[in-house]
């Protein structure tokens, strides 16, 4: 059975996000926030290219519609590190190295592009921070939170908190530690999403909880 992509993220602390064959992202992690500056609760759910922007060594738009990461990972073709600059939430560029990993889902059709991000020599574009063209301006502000969904109403307010924080790269053990229970409950809990969500694996209860708007 193949690795739970949370269960991965959870275990690094590089930035990190994940993206699912659609390009929406559906793992954010605290450490991305750290790093470009977006709240998870801003980004997750909303296309890739639409939030990092990215430009290639040349300056040249690299992520749009048609992402050559998720052509290659269609394919099956493995994807060699690469560097980028990104939009960080201030605006400004962010120059970094992606590395990819390619994980599969329960179907053929299905998998998951897991980013790992390491910040290069002198952080943002160029040596003097330059801010990013007006293309690249400041994010909207985040808006008021979704209304909760018909699909939702079997989950109980801990349960939607447990899959937020899923969705911010949190481990079983951080969850935990973040709400003050056991190792034991959290695990229940997560067992208790699945089965009322229908899903098979805890990125599948995230990626239901986007789409339905839970979360």
């Amino acid at each position: 059975m193949p690795a739970d992509p949370l269960d991965i993220v959870a275990s690094t602390a590089d930035a990190a996000f994940g993206t699912d064959e659609e390009g929406s992202i559906v793992i954010w992690n605290k450490a991305a926030e750290r790093l470009l500056g977006y709240d998870a609760a801003w980004v997750l759910g909303r296309p890739c290219h639409d939030v990092l922007c990215g430009r290639d060594v040349f300056g040249n738009r690299f992520c749009g519609e048609w992402c050559p990461v998720e052509r290659m990972a269609s394919r099956h073709e493995p994807v060699r590190h690469f560097e980028l600059s990104v939009r960080r939430e201030s605006g400004q560029l962010l120059r970094v190295g992606v590395s990819i990993i390619v994980v599969p889902g329960p179907k053929a059709s299905q998998y998951t592009i897991l980013h790992l991000l390491q910040p290069l020599a002198a952080g943002e574009a160029g040596a003097h921070g330059q801010a990013a063209p007006a293309a690249f301006g400041p994010s909207p502000p985040l808006g008021a939170p979704p209304p909760l969904s018909p699909q939702g109403r079997n989950l109980t307010a801990r349960e939607i908190e447990i899959l937020r924080l899923l969705a911010d790269g949190a481990g079983t053990e951080a969850i935990a530690d973040s709400l003050f229970i056991s190792v034991t409950t959290v695990r229940n809990h997560i067992q208790n999403i699945l089965r009322k969500l229908e899903v098979h694996s805890k990125l599948e209860a995230v990626s239901f909880a986007l789409r339905n708007r839970l979360i």
